[in-house]
């Protein structure tokens, strides 16, 4: 996804028209271009102050954090990604929603670092922590939600019409490779990124004229369905069924969970504390170049 935030963090367009050294055409329309530099201004004007303000907050925490050594373990990092990463089914294919949005999974796993540091920073400063006896507590409370649902390992192929599909269907039940097809045939994203393979999803995770085929698909069965996508080609790989959770394999999930509620109050108070401690300037802005130079 286009990020207007990161992007204007270092640049400062100028406010008026005029030529600007470096600039180029971003489009044009019956012959009219939309320069780049007009582009920057409007997003300058529009979320420009709120990123300064959230980037000031985001500095100040880690400079908070490298004076006390707090850190993130590979292990943390890697725990809490595989946490994102059930829920879209499989890596695969949240790499490919990754790669959608035009980030990567080195840029997640960096932000979940952070993420962690900052946990630690407000909770050690704030004496915030969720004891054995709540664990518990929250566990029984919401022992049904805690549990896996109900999944089927599902593979996918997006066809542009009906006959299409149909052919792709008989080769894969002929013995074809499901993965190699969707690689090369699939119009869906997923199809290059992942072959086609959902990984296990759960009910909900699909439009509903897709998670309804699906969870009525046998092991091994293949279906075609219509959509005003094309149509799509499904296989259930695999089924499970509902799993009841068990407290000591996800203690540590659910603990980062209780903590996070309890430090989103105590994280806007932490940061008015470490504003008022620091040296904030803001100098004359310069009048740069469309390239922020």
């Amino acid at each position: 996804m286009f990020s207007a935030a990161l992007m204007l963090a270092a640049v400062f367009v100028p406010a008026c028209r005029a030529a600007v050294p470096g600039d180029f055409d971003v489009v044009r329309v019956n012959g009219v271009a939309i320069r780049q530099s007009e582009v920057l201004e409007r997003l300058w004007k529009r979320y420009g102050s709120q990123t300064l303000e959230e980037m000031v907050d985001e500095l100040l925490m880690r400079q908070a954090a490298a004076s006390k050594k707090i850190t993130a373990s590979g292990a943390d990092v890697d725990r809490r990604f595989a946490r994102l990463q059930s829920q879209f089914g499989s890596r695969e294919l949240l790499v490919s929603q990754l790669e959608q949005a035009g980030t990567s999974v080195a840029k997640v796993k960096e932000e979940l670092a952070d993420e962690i540091v900052r946990e630690r920073l407000v909770a050690g400063a704030k004496g915030i922590k969720v004891g054995e006896d709540e664990l518990k507590k929250a566990f029984d409370a919401n022992r049904d939600k805690l549990g896996k649902p109900e999944a089927v390992h599902l593979r996918h192929i997006l066809a542009k019409t009906e006959a299409e599909a149909g052919e792709l269907a008989a080769k894969i039940k002929a013995g074809a490779d499901f993965l190699a097809l969707a690689r090369e045939r699939s119009l869906a994203a997923s199809g290059k990124a992942a072959g086609g393979d959902y990984g296990f999803v759960s009910r909900g995770m699909l439009p509903p004229e897709i998670d309804e085929v699906a969870f009525a698909l046998k092991p091994g069965e293949i279906r075609i369905i219509a959509s005003a996508r094309g149509w799509h080609i499904l296989q259930a790989v695999e089924k499970r069924a509902a799993q009841s959770a068990s407290f000591d394999e996800i203690k540590d999930d659910l603990r980062e969970m209780l903590l996070a509620e309890k430090l989103k109050d105590a994280s806007a108070s932490f940061l008015i504390e470490l504003r008022r401690k620091a040296d904030i300037q803001t100098p004359a802005r310069p009048r740069p170049d469309a390239r922020g130079k």
